[in-house]
């Protein structure tokens, strides 16, 4: 992928993130969150916020939030409640790229490489 890709791919991920209400319905029926006893990081919106700031540099990658990022079980139920609520956000689809872009090393906030 080359770095007008890599750019395209980050401005409509925070396009679709900006999206987002901050209603924080989702977290409740998070599994991942609800098991980590109520750790915001842990759940939907959390990650979403992570993903944010990782891309636009302000975080720098570290293990704690590629572990919140990596727990996401994409069982679906954020985005089933996001849609039922008038959002119509992808929530588990939107981590599961942002994901892509860290393992790509296609964030700002890599340590080893700013793109």
């Amino acid at each position: 992928m080359d770095i007008k890709e890599s750019q395209s791919l980050r401005d409509t991920l925070l396009k679709e993130i900006a999206k987002c209400r901050a209603c924080r319905f989702c977290i409740d029926v998070c599994p991942a969150y609800q098991a980590s006893e109520w750790v915001e990081n842990m759940s939907p919106y959390g990650r979403l916020q992570i993903l944010k700031y990782l891309i636009n540099g302000t975080l720098e990658e570290d293990d704690p939030l590629i572990y919140s990022l990596y727990s996401c079980l994409q069982c679906g139920r954020c985005d089933r409640l996001c849609k039922a609520k008038g959002q119509n956000l992808e929530v588990a689809n939107l981590i599961r790229l942002g994901k892509y872009l860290l393992s790509q090393g296609l964030v700002k906030g890599k340590k080893s490489e700013k793109v």
